[in-house]
């Protein structure tokens, strides 16, 4: 009984991701700021919304336009992983906008679904 919880409590902080450690060094990109890393797993976009809005004041999920552009920069910012990314856009009460970044795709798909998530924040 006592490993089994012992066990719990290394996976628990084994997970863990700090703040520090997704904002880390930030890119500077026209208006915006980009975190260096994605959320530490795939999420929903309810859940990717929330994450980013977490990480402190101002940060937030890229609108669909401002992913394309990291999109187009994604070499020069770094970090990216062949795979789909979450916009703030939404297109309906059930779909929201996501960039495919195997290759240069823009399309929609359920809110529900998990894919990763890349925090920006605005530079005033």
């Amino acid at each position: 009984m006592k490993s089994k919880a012992i066990l719990t409590i290394l996976l628990f902080f084994s997970s863990f991701t700090s703040v520090s450690q997704i904002i880390g060094t930030t890119y500077k990109l026209d208006s915006i700021e980009i975190a260096q890393f994605d959320l530490p797993t795939e999420v929903t976009w309810y859940n990717a919304k929330r994450e980013c809005k977490e990480l402190g004041k101002g940060w937030r999920l890229p609108t669909k336009d401002e992913l394309d552009e990291m999109y187009n920069n994604k070499d020069l910012i770094g970090n990216f992983v062949n795979t789909n990314y979450w916009s703030s856009t939404e297109y309906d009460s059930r779909y929201a906008w996501m960039q495919v970044f195997i290759h240069k795709s823009i399309a929609i798909t359920l809110k529900e679904g998990h894919i990763n998530a890349r925090a920006v924040k605005s530079i005033k």
